[in-house]
């Protein structure tokens, strides 16, 4: 009888024929003969993933390797990954770059880390270049690797399956992808880093220029941490525009539109102020699956309310400022919705997306799901700001939060559970941290921004700005203060 892999080695391949073949030959030499997954016995399968399938001389492998199982998927590393690890039924995920060879002994390395508690790690990394550089290179990574827990995908980043799907894959950015997963990763669970070295082509290298592009790779590391946008990083990396990660036709295992049925109660909350301009956009834009929308109208002094109205939407009014207030006015306004989204009124997000942020609920895989937006299309100082509360929030509470992004959606249910009490911009943290401290199942899911109709809330004046990121900082250090009785109150398990 045909025995599950121990291993599913997932390789995108993107016009790199002559590096895959090299690849998949090494793999067939440093296993115990060729990878057949119908063979009793096998550890381990290979599953390359081509991104375009109009390169006709990757199918000359397809008969060389017939082994290999083939798949295609869209252009984009991540997706690609996403779906060869759909494809898998093995214990082990392993994604490796078609430029990237294995050491002898990997397969047994394996099965060793399988006995252990650990469920990801990486390889060491070598370069296949005797350049002293590259031996300098070799230890800034070992070094990066050991302090911050931080591997890049070309080292053969492993992972157990069951850990990849409950963290629903690679988010489908242009770049950076492998870091974003790491990140996720490194609260999952223990990782290993094994001392077996993976050897990648010094090519990229000795084409740019040692020093230069270990430097960009330094620099666009830093930006992408500090919440610029994966997108505009791909321009500025690959030198071209690239097409948007747009959640339509990908086989992805983070972005699964549905259409929701009509057995839900799904309700959507929309504070606004001073909206006239974009309300009647978003609200034309949102799916035909809601079952209510409810806008809040929070002290506008123009024709908002009015023109919510015409466009078939309840306008709730709520005249004391404060975004947290608006939120809860429109929950006290609809008490019986099943599932609710919060969604901005300014039109900067797409609620068209609002199938994939809903999906994870409805299909039982998640109960609190975020639109993570990936920095696109905002000030600087309203990216770093962000970055700064998601990084305290992280280190506090132990959570892989990436995001505050307003449009989100969580059940009713779990959403009561949480006391929401935060009556101005608080109110975005409020919720992630209490979801936390509740043990609720988080997803991220990636959401396009553009850029926003009327006047910015937040970022529209530096000192609105200062005010708005002191009262979030105090929101973060006051739920801190408190955990000690909400967890005593609620009996949920402390982070202190």
């Amino acid at each position: 009888m045909p025995t599950q892999p121990l291993v599913s080695v997932v390789v995108p391949v993107l016009g790199d024929t002559e590096e895959l073949t090299e690849l998949l030959t090494s793999l067939v030499r440093l296993g115990e003969g060729a990878p057949d997954p119908s063979s009793p016995g096998t550890r381990y399968e290979v599953i390359v993933i081509n991104g375009d399938p109009e390169d006709t001389s990757v199918l000359a492998c397809h008969a060389r390797f017939p082994t290999v199982r083939w798949a295609e998927g869209q252009r984009g590393r991540a997706n690609q990954m996403n779906v060869g690890a759909g494809l898998s039924q093995a214990e082990w995920l392993l994604f490796l770059h078609a430029d990237a060879r294995l050491s002898r002994g990997w397969l047994s390395e394996m099965e060793r880390i399988d006995g252990q508690p650990n469920v990801w790690g990486a390889f060491a990394f070598t370069l296949d270049s005797k350049a002293r550089m590259a031996r300098v290179l070799e230890h800034g990574v070992a070094l990066r690797v050991r302090l911050f827990g931080l591997p890049y995908g070309d080292q053969g980043i492993f992972v157990r399956r069951s850990v990849f799907e409950a963290l629903r894959g690679y988010a489908t950015l242009p770049i950076m992808e492998d870091i974003d997963l790491v990140r996720r990763l490194r609260h999952s669970g223990p990782a290993v880093w094994s001392p077996l070295p993976v050897s990648v082509s010094a090519r990229r290298w000795e084409r740019d220029g040692w020093l230069r592009r270990s430097t960009l790779n330094m620099l666009f590391l830093g930006l992408f941490l500090s919440g610029v946008s994966p997108r505009w990083l791909a321009r500025q990396y690959y030198g071209q525009d690239l097409p948007p990660p747009s959640g339509s036709g990908e086989r992805d295992v983070r972005l699964r539109p549905i259409a929701p049925g009509g057995h839900r109660r799904i309700s959507v909350i929309m504070p606004a102020l001073d909206e006239e301009a974009a309300i009647g956009h978003v609200l034309a834009e949102i799916p035909d699956f809601v079952t209510s929308v409810i806008v809040v109208d929070n002290g506008s002094t123009d024709q908002t309310a009015d023109t919510a109205r015409a466009a078939g939407a309840e306008v709730v009014t709520e005249n004391r400022k404060g975004y947290g207030r608006a939120c809860l006015a429109g929950l006290r306004s609809n008490p019986d919705a099943d599932l609710v989204v919060f969604l901005d009124a300014d039109r900067s997000d797409f609620p068209s997306e609002m199938s994939a942020i809903v999906a994870p609920i409805l299909d039982g895989s998640a109960d609190f799901v975020l639109g993570y937006r990936g920095g696109v299309g905002r000030p600087l100082s309203a990216r770093l700001g962000t970055a700064l509360c998601v990084f305290l929030i992280n280190l506090l509470w132990h959570t892989a939060y990436r995001d505050l992004g307003p449009f989100r959606a969580i059940r009713r249910a779990d959403l009561d559970r949480l006391m929401m009490a935060d009556e101005t911009w608080g109110w975005t943290i409020e919720m992630q941290v209490k979801a936390a401290e509740a043990g609720l199942r988080t997803v991220e899911v990636p959401v396009r921004q553009r850029p926003r109709i009327g006047t910015a809330k937040i970022s529209g004046t530096v000192p609105r700005a200062i005010r708005v990121g002191i009262r979030m900082l105090a929101t973060i250090w006051a739920l801190w203060r408190t955990r000690r009785r909400r967890m005593s109150e609620t009996g949920a398990p402390g982070n202190a």
